[in-house]
C-alpha cells in the first residue's frame, strides 16, 4: 500500500511525479519568489486539474519538509478538490536546520520520523508516506549525519522509502555511503538530482549499488535543456538502469504554475516524454519510468 494524505491505497493505475512541492517555503535562506503557500492554492488546483486531464498524472508526492513550508491540511485540500492522489514527507531539511536537529538525538529525530508515519502530524489524521532527507553545499556536517541516521533507522521501522536532495551531485558518495552504513536498504533510497553529475560513469557506479536516482529538475530555466535531458536518458537506458530511474520536475516557484505562463506541473510529459518518443523509447519504457518504479518505491514494505 502507499500511504497518501487522504488514506492508503493501492498503487495507482497511472503516472506519478516522485519529487515535487505543492506547498513550500524556502524565502529564509533562498529567492523570495521560492515559495508556493495558501494564497497560491487555486492556481495549483487548476494546474494539476489540467495535468491529470491532459497526460494521465495520479499521484504526486510533495517533498517539503518541517519548517520548510510544508502544510500537511492544504496538502488534502489539494488532493481532493484536484482530484490527485498526494504523498506527504517527514524527515528534516537544512533551510534553515530544524531546532529539532539541533538538539534531538538520533533516536528522538527516528521516533518523530516514525510518528508522523504511523500516528499522524501534529494531532491531526493525516500521515507522511515517505522519508525526505537533505544536504547543504559542502561537506555534510554532524547534524546532517545524525539526520541520515535518524532516517535509516525510521525507513527500517516503518518500510517506507527514503528521498534525499543533493545540493550537488557529488554528495551522492556520501548520502549512500551513509544511509547503508546506518542499515538502510538501498533499493529503497532515491538519490535527487542525479542529472548534474558531470561523470555518467559516476552515475552507473552508484547505480550498480543498488539505489533508485532522480533526474528531476526538469523544466528549471537555468538547468540542462529538455534535449539535454533526453539524451541523458537515453544513455541512462543504454546502461540498462531502466529499473532504477524517476523523472520528475521539482516544482518549487509560483512563477512556473500555468496560471503564471510556467512549465507547470505537466512539464515532463508535454515537453520531455514526446522527445523520448522520438528518440524511439518505448511506451514500456515509459510506463517503467514514470509509473512502475515510482510506484514501487512509494510502496510501504513492512
Amino acid at each position: 500500500m502507499i500511504r497518501t494524505v487522504t488514506g492508503d491505497i493501492p498503487p495507482p493505475q497511472g503516472a506519478i511525479l516522485i519529487h515535487e512541492h505543492l506547498q513550500i517555503d524556502l524565502t529564509k535562506t533562498k529567492s523570495p519568489a521560492t515559495v508556493l503557500g495558501p494564497g497560491d492554492q487555486t492556481d495549483i488546483i487548476e494546474d494539476l486539474k489540467h495535468t491529470v486531464a491532459q497526460h494521465g498524472l495520479r499521484l504526486i508526492t510533495d517533498l517539503s519538509g518541517p519548517g520548510s513550508g510544508r502544510n500537511p491540511q492544504a496538502l488534502k485540500a489539494i488532493s481532493q478538490a484536484a482530484g490527485i492522489h498526494v504523498v506527504a514527507a517527514t524527515g528534516f531539511y537544512w533551510e534553515p536546520t530544524h531546532p529539532d536537529v539541533i538538539s534531538g538525538s538520533i533516536a528522538q529525530l527516528r521516533d518523530a520520523m516514525i510518528r508522523e508515519i504511523e500516528t499522524g502530524v501534529a494531532g491531526t489524521n493525516i500521515h507522511c508516506g515517505v522519508i525526505k532527507v537533505g544536504t547543504n553545499y559542502g561537506t555534510p556536517t554532524a547534524a546532517e549525519e545524525k539526520v541520515f541516521r535518524a532516517a535509516a533507522e525510521a525507513a527500517r521501522a516503518t518500510g517506507a522509502a527514503i528521498i534525499t536532495h543533493t545540493s550537488t551531485p557529488d554528495q551522492a558518495q556520501w548520502q549512500i555511503d551513509t544511509l547503508e552504513a546506518a542499515g538502510a536498504e538501498l533499493p529503497r533510497v532515491l538519490i535527487s538530482h542525479l542529472h548534474g553529475l558531470k561523470d555518467f560513469n559516476e552515475l552507473v557506479r552508484h547505480a550498480r549499488r543498488g539505489i533508485m536516482f532522480g533526474f528531476d529538475q526538469i523544466g528549471f530555466a537555468k538547468g540542462p535543456s529538455y534535449e539535454a535531458y533526453a539524451d541523458l536518458v537515453m544513455r541512462a537506458l543504454e546502461a540498462n538502469l531502466t529499473d532504477q530511474m524517476m523523472l520528475s520536475s521539482d516544482m518549487a516557484r509560483r512563477e512556473r504554475l500555468h496560471k503564471k505562463d510556467g512549465t507547470s506541473y505537466g512539464t515532463v510529459f508535454s515537453h520531455l516524454l514526446p522527445l523520448l518518443r522520438q528518440k524511439g523509447v518505448s511506451q514500456e519504457q515509459i510506463e517503467k519510468i514514470m509509473k512502475e518504479n515510482p510506484s514501487r518505491l512509494l510502496q510501504l514494505k513492512r
